[in-house]
């Protein structure tokens, strides 16, 4: 009886030990796979404000969704920026959007809208279904706790929750946690807004913008345009008087 005991004893320790190890272990695997969300997730939009071509156009919406106020961002003309695999049509945009779900999380993804879709959003803000009746959405992260954006005004230096004009955004700031609850901050530099006309040439009442996003100095407008020249070639000499 007395060994018997001893070993229900010994048989007991080694079991709590094994689950223990075992829970740890999921835990461990667990909390991976999260840091790895918010890696990739990170990577993604960093990836994705880098390729905004100049002349695309952003626009920020918060609304309110079972009583949080959720973000939208959307891209119009962005090309490959915030797309999921090839460059969207010109006539197209795309949106990174959230949704409230059950148990007070929220659903991050990318919504893609085609052209009829994009003049009814930038024309009167509805949302209309597409002619074929499927939503295209891609879904990024599940379970959202929290889900933020403010923007860098360069005008005013100022961090603002909502960003509406003609211009874009200097940085862009990204406030979200997980069901876990560990809040995340990164900051995104985004490139400076350029309108293009034919050629490339900057429009009429454009300042053309430097290599560092500031606009150049104006020239003297009576000043004969200067040719091109080209650095590996010799000009010739100049005749004798």
């Amino acid at each position: 009886m007395m060994a018997l005991a001893v070993f229900v004893i010994i048989a007991a320790g080694v079991f709590g030990i094994a689950q223990g190890t075992m829970e740890l272990s999921a835990d461990m695997t667990t909390a991976q796979e999260r840091a790895m969300i918010r890696q990739n997730f990170i990577e993604f939009l960093r990836s994705s404000f880098r390729r905004i071509p100049p002349e695309a156009e952003m626009v920020l919406e918060v609304t309110s969704d079972g009583g949080s106020y959720v973000p939208t961002i959307s891209v119009y003309n962005g090309g490959d920026a915030m797309s999921p695999g090839a460059a969207i049509s010109p006539e197209g945009s795309v949106e990174l959007f959230a949704r409230q779900i059950p148990g007070g999380f929220l659903r991050i993804g990318l919504r893609m809208l085609d052209g009829e879709q994009t003049n009814a959003r930038r024309l009167n803000g509805a949302r209309r279904a597409s002619r074929s009746g499927q939503e295209l959405v891609l879904p990024l992260i599940e379970r959202a706790a929290r889900f933020e954006w403010k923007f860098l005004d360069g005008a005013t230096g100022r961090w603002e929750n909502a960003w509406k004009g003609p211009g874009r955004p200097v940085m862009a700031e990204c406030l979200f946690a997980l069901d876990d609850g560990v809040e995340t901050r990164s900051v995104f530099w985004i490139p400076p807004l350029v309108k293009s006309g034919a050629g490339g040439a900057p429009q009429p009442g454009q300042p053309q913008l430097g290599p560092d996003g500031q606009p150049l100095p104006p020239g003297d407008p009576n000043a004969a345009p200067q040719p091109l020249q080209n650095p590996n070639i010799t000009p010739p000499p100049l005749p004798p008087p």
